[in-house]
């Protein structure tokens, strides 16, 4: 297993909270969507891209977890902890999205909310 320094984890950190990053602002951009009534594939399609950035982001943190399993000496940075943080948060958000847009689609509730601007 790869060992880990502080500038590695200082590096995957940065790339695991910009993929959380874009996949929120994909999240926000179906949301946008939404409130504009527009069709519910172009609403899957930028959820299924933030479910892909959130994916590759959710893989960088795996590969670490995985190393320190056989290295108890493996070292920790503030910012590795934050971009956890950071991932499992938006993860959320993710999941709580997608389950909220599907089911007002579903429901055709989004055709009758008027969203003040």
């Amino acid at each position: 297993m790869k060992e880990y320094n502080a500038s590695d984890l200082n590096k995957l950190a940065m790339e695991i909270i910009l993929y959380a990053g874009d996949c929120r602002n994909f999240v926000n951009e179906a949301f946008i969507m939404a409130q504009e009534d527009k069709d519910f594939e172009i609403i899957k399609d930028l959820l299924e891209q933030a479910r892909l950035k959130i994916t590759s982001a959710h893989k960088l943190q795996t590969n670490v977890i995985q190393s320190t399993i056989l290295n108890e000496k493996q070292e920790m940075t503030m910012l590795f902890i934050h971009a956890q943080d950071t991932l499992m948060t938006i993860n959320s958000e993710l999941f709580i999205s997608e389950n909220v847009l599907r089911l007002f689609y579903k429901r055709g509730v989004h055709s009758h909310i008027k969203f003040e601007k």
